[in-house]
């Protein structure tokens, strides 16, 4: 038998014999990342960091690697299916995604952190952020060591990505040019790949900067006061609500923000709220109008909405 064809019957009894508690690897990995998911964003908007499934390497991948170690280390040899899996430590991977780049820093910090990780162990980490890879590629990594319920413990790579990050994948086509697939990247692909991963991570910290504007607007320091007089009151109808702020419209169609700060004060709670929790759609209010250069802001004056007109 042929060292490559040795090499591809390995890889196929690892897979035959460890595909099942790699897939219940990958569960609990979900699991605790949702876990993680809550605890980061303990009363904020949960929709910044999404869990977005796993994926079990294809075989002909694992095996195109392996082919290719080999290739580099002539005196490499792989013989049994844990040697496979010592060698390729991302054949189950899970990736989150997050809406924006300070949100990325936050999840890889926590993937690092040794209080976080119970029972598992940080073996690895990446930062292809800071700087990207050649080709544009940008993510951090982080290799853990799960503890199996059957046989030995398993490895697992979580990509951490911005949304933009992932989507510059699908627009470059990145998978078809990874080892084992069916294309090799061509001079104009990677510089319209690199120009495009400049491009999204510019898009990225824009995003950045305006949730940090916006969260200053709409929740500002705990000891803002809210104006003392309330005489002059408009009613308005909510629109949209989530867990910064509402969009509210008056009578004349002006839009204009509920912030944050606002309803907390009103709701006499401590620390962050989320406003989808006071403020409903199609709920009319009673509020003061505040507008500066910045936007037009509805204060309420009471949260229970005012009862519609007969």
């Amino acid at each position: 038998m042929s060292a490559d064809s040795a090499m591809r019957q390995v890889v196929t009894d690892a897979y035959a014999q460890r595909r099942d508690v790699w897939e219940a690897a990958a569960v609990r990995i979900k699991a605790w990342l949702k876990q993680q998911q809550k605890g980061l964003l303990k009363d904020k908007d949960i929709s910044r960091l999404d869990v977005d499934g796993h994926r079990i390497k294809d075989p002909a991948r694992t095996l195109a690697k392996l082919v290719e170690k080999a290739a580099e280390d002539p005196g490499l040899e792989i013989t049994t299916p844990r040697e496979v899996e010592n060698h390729i430590r991302d054949i189950v991977g899970v990736k989150v995604l997050c809406k924006s780049p300070r949100d990325q820093t936050m999840m890889f910090d926590a993937l690092r952190d040794p209080q976080q990780l119970g029972s598992f162990v940080l073996i690895d980490q990446k930062n292809y952020v800071d700087p990207p890879k050649p080709s544009g590629y940008r993510a951090c990594h982080v290799t853990l060591r799960i503890p199996a319920d059957q046989g030995e413990s398993v490895f697992a790579e979580i990509q951490v990505k911005t949304r933009l990050q992932d989507a510059w994948g699908e627009l470059t086509h990145e998978d078809m040019y990874k080892p084992g697939a069916a294309m090799k990247p061509s001079e104009l692909h990677g510089e319209f790949a690199r120009a495009m991963a400049n491009m999204l991570a510019t898009v990225d910290d824009m995003a950045d900067t305006l949730a940090v504007e916006l969260s200053a607007l709409t929740n500002p320091d705990l000891d803002t006061e809210l104006p003392s007089e309330v005489e002059d009151t408009i009613e308005v109808k909510v629109r949209a609500t989530g867990p910064k702020y509402a969009l509210a419209v008056d009578g004349d169609g002006r839009q204009g923000l509920i912030p944050a700060f606002a309803v907390r004060k009103l709701s006499d709670s401590k620390g962050t709220i989320k406003v989808s929790d006071f403020v409903s759609v199609d709920d009319r209010l009673r509020v003061t109008v505040e507008e500066d250069s910045k936007g037009l802001y509805y204060i309420p004056v009471t949260l229970g909405p005012t009862p519609s007109p007969r």
